[in-house]
């Protein structure tokens, strides 16, 4: 479904990419593990037609070819962002924060339907369809954000940092939400730094360093990895 061939950014004189490349498969949930500054928004955002990647790089969904293309074509495409800090429009509604994400030409006609299984998945939303998000905390603010990209129908959907700032209790109901939208088919490709919670829901997995992804492993795998257990998980070098 989607592949990453030899993706390098810079900022500048900054690298933030060199030559990455990873692949997700239909239906299927990856995770991208790695410390603050290794490169994973940045990834994410090439993707998803937020930043513009260096000559030579190969992005394809399905069997277009997406390399530079704008970030409104890629949603048209099917691929949905839920970016790191939500991005939630705190002066609307949560209503009108799903509306908003139901604009892509391939969502409108089964935007109810949609509204319906986000409504499901997060009962909250619906009790509060008529609050302003700005007034809601953040584990109910990432709700919107990913019913939002729920929204657009897309087959793959991204998500950078979903556990960030969240009470343990809440990004636990958070992955098993995901774990439900895994299940209804949708492709997830998830940067995340909670390792067990991430990988408890993947099938395949990536490690991040310095702007550089090693090559692809399983959950099990990753979580055997003593470069994970020593980042992540608190095992001793």
């Amino acid at each position: 479904m989607l592949e990453v061939a030899d993706l390098s950014l810079h900022y500048g004189r900054h690298v933030a990419l060199n030559r990455v490349s990873i692949r997700v498969a239909k239906g299927e949930t990856v995770v991208i593990l790695g410390a603050n500054g290794a490169g994973k928004s940045s990834l994410l955002k090439s993707i998803a037609g937020m930043t513009k990647p260096d000559k030579g790089t190969v992005i394809s969904f399905g069997k277009q070819a997406i390399t530079g293309v704008p970030a409104h074509r890629v949603v048209e495409l099917g691929i949905a962002l839920v970016p790191e800090g939500r991005g939630v429009f705190g002066d609307l509604t949560v209503e009108e924060n799903l509306a908003l994400g139901a604009y892509a030409k391939r969502a409108r006609i089964d935007a109810e339907d949609s509204r319906a299984f986000v409504y499901e998945l997060f009962p909250k939303l619906r009790e509060r369809r008529a609050q302003y998000v700005n007034t809601m905390s953040g584990g109910e603010q990432q709700m919107v954000a990913i019913g939002r990209a729920l929204m657009s129908k897309p087959d793959l959907l991204m998500l950078d940092e979903p556990s960030l700032g969240l009470a343990p209790v809440v990004v636990g109901e958070l992955f098993k939400s995901l774990g439900r939208i895994r299940e209804r088919g949708l492709a997830l490709l998830i940067v995340e730094q909670n390792v067990k919670m991430s990988l408890s829901i993947a099938d395949r997995g990536y490690l991040a360093e310095a702007g550089r992804i090693g090559g692809e492993n399983t959950a099990e795998g990753l979580l055997g990895d003593p470069a994970v257990q020593r980042a992540f998980l608190g095992a001793a070098h």
